[in-house]
């Protein structure tokens, strides 16, 4: 309601037109010409005066205009692209006029749009009609090149991110991400059109290149991604083709090392400039991708070394963004993958499996080292991938004599021990690292708490050890003999672990339950296996052994509980 002459109090009507009081200068102001603060008008406004109506209202009316004009900038486009694939075919007008056409109807819609541009009123239409000119300036680029070869490659592509260059600094100058990402996926949609192979991703990645200095410098995390999908999509593709045959080998392989450099050259900067680490995790992710389909396409060492590529450049991100864990997390998984894919890739078999459990062991050490959690992860990860590819093949654990492949066709294979030997040095020695690290990073206590880890990477190193010993047994000695004394042994020293384990576990309840389970294991082999697998000495050997190490541990072991307790107080 009004109070005094002039004033107006809030939730009444506005004063009649000079009623207003004096604004900053002094001076009143006339309803219609704004606030007083010399602001425009936003809120309520009486019917009939032509005052703006509320914002809420315009949106509609504003969403549907913009729609209305992108979508005939992506029609206008779709033109440009048929008369040049029409007139090219059906042999329509000459192949100069065709081109000056295209550039002519290009520079007049970057200037309409510039026109447009001038009044605040006409700005949704003039990014609309400006990036579709500057589209089909670079779908001509691509035409004159692919269609009509005007140009050569490399001249083309200099061309076109010049084109492109323009296009996204005046997205830069006028600040509309939605003019850049617009300039982007209007040529990178319609250029398959007009050509394909290496050149369609040559001219993807001009554009890529043209937008990184403005992704940098203006923080649009939409144009980073918009404009990284183009490569990586027809970055695919030319994978796919050189896997069906259909591409050399030399072009694609280049055209995907020129994107993994493009995407890891943008992804490195923008983790510090761009404020959205997951859109430039996602780039990481990304640009890895045309890399990894060629290295498959490719299969064996050349492909193995194509993927290793990806791996060093996602491990250079990694190190030079310590300051986003997000980033910093993706790059080195993505660094991770592609290390396993080269694996897989170059080797198979025994090879592979090695390789797999001696990577795993060299994370699992330099995880110990540098109290990394992430390559803690990776060290068990990729061990537990190398012993279940161990298990069924390369080294099974020698549970009967003869079994294959330590015996094929009644003959012991030498070479099948030795390799069989050394995955399960290398599963012990996994087991080992593993157990040192979990424990360093306080993953592994002395305590029933954490035995869900603890627990199934012992029994890994059971399974390590117990195939190390009879596989060394069996090549000593290759024969029934060997194989009942290495069970024997297996058998004895499981039983002198669990005497390790019960007289370190005096204080420590997780200890001493491992030893009794331990224990549990040793004679529940002892009746189930031994005493029917085993024959003669060994047989003796195993329960002998074995029996006289548990009176002597029990007496012991009694002894040591009775010493720990406190004696009783009497009354």
């Amino acid at each position: 309601m009004f109070g005094t002459a002039g004033s107006w109090a809030p939730g009444g009507y506005p004063p009649a037109a000079g009623a207003w009081p004096a604004g900053p200068s002094g001076s009143g102001q006339q309803w219609g010409q704004g606030w007083p603060s010399g602001g425009q008008q936003t809120g309520w406004a009486p019917p009939g005066t032509g005052a703006p109506a509320p914002r809420r209202r315009r949106l509609p009316a504003l969403s549907g205009a913009r729609l209305l004009a992108w979508t005939g900038g992506a029609v206008t486009l779709l033109g440009v692209v048929l008369l040049m694939v029409l007139a090219a075919s059906r042999g329509w007008f000459s192949p100069p006029l065709r081109v000056a056409a295209g550039a002519v109807l290009g520079a007049a819609l970057i200037g309409i749009g510039g026109w447009l541009h001038r009044r605040p009123s006409g700005r949704t239409g003039a990014l609309a009609v400006t990036a579709t000119g500057f589209a089909t300036l670079y779908l001509v680029v691509a035409a004159a090149t692919a269609l009509y070869a005007y140009l050569a490659e490399v001249p083309a592509l200099v061309v076109a991110l010049v084109v492109a260059g323009g296009g996204l600094g005046l997205a830069d100058r006028w600040r509309s991400q939605l003019l850049g990402t617009g300039v982007v996926a209007g040529a990178a949609l319609l250029a398959p059109a007009l050509t394909a192979g290496w050149l369609l991703v040559a001219l993807v990645l001009a554009l890529q290149l043209a937008a990184l200095p403005v992704v940098l410098r203006r923080d649009w995390p939409v144009l980073m991604l918009v404009a990284a999908a183009g490569p990586v999509v027809y970055g695919v593709v030319e994978a796919v083709r050189l896997a069906e045959g259909a591409v050399g080998e030399l072009s694609t392989v280049a055209v995907a090392l020129a994107a993994l450099v493009v995407g890891l050259g943008t992804a490195a900067p923008a983790a510090r400039l761009v404020a959205r680490p997951p859109a430039v995790a996602v780039l990481v992710v990304a640009s890895a991708i045309p890399t990894a389909a060629a290295g498959s396409a490719l299969d064996g060492w050349p492909g193995a070394l194509v993927v290793l590529a990806a791996a060093l450049g996602a491990a250079v991100v990694a190190l030079l963004t310590r300051g986003q864990p997000a980033v910093r997390l993706t790059a080195g998984a993505t660094a991770t993958l592609a290390v396993f894919q080269a694996t897989v890739t170059a080797l198979d078999g025994a090879a592979m499996v090695t390789v797999l459990l001696a990577q795993a062991v060299l994370a699992a050490v330099v995880a110990t080292a540098t109290r990394s959690r992430f390559l803690l992860v990776v060290g068990l990860v990729l061990g537990g991938i190398g012993v279940l590819a161990g298990l069924p093949t390369s080294a099974p654990p020698p549970v009967s004599f003869p079994q294959f492949p330590y015996v094929a066709g009644g003959v012991v294979s030498q070479q099948a021990l030795i390799t069989a030997a050394g995955i399960a040095a290398l599963v012990l020695a996994l087991a080992a690292a593993l157990l040192v690290a979990c424990g360093r990073l306080g993953w592994v206590r002395p305590d029933a708490a954490s035995a869900r880890l603890w627990a199934p990477i012992g029994l890994v190193g059971l399974y390590g050890a117990g195939t190390l010993v009879i596989t060394v047994a069996l090549l000593i000695s290759p024969d029934r003999t060997g194989f009942t004394a290495g069970h024997a042994l297996v058998t004895v020293s499981w039983t002198v672990a669990a005497l390790v384990l019960l007289a370190r576990g005096i204080t420590r309840p997780a200890l001493r339950v491992t030893g009794l389970v331990l224990v549990a294991a040793a004679v529940a082999k002892l009746v189930l296996f031994d005493l029917v697998a085993l024959d003669g000495i060994a047989r003796v050997v195993a329960f002998l052994g074995a029996g006289l190490l548990l009176l002597a541990a029990g007496t012991r072991y009694a002894r040591l509980v009775a010493e720990a307790d406190p004696p009783a107080t009497p009354r």
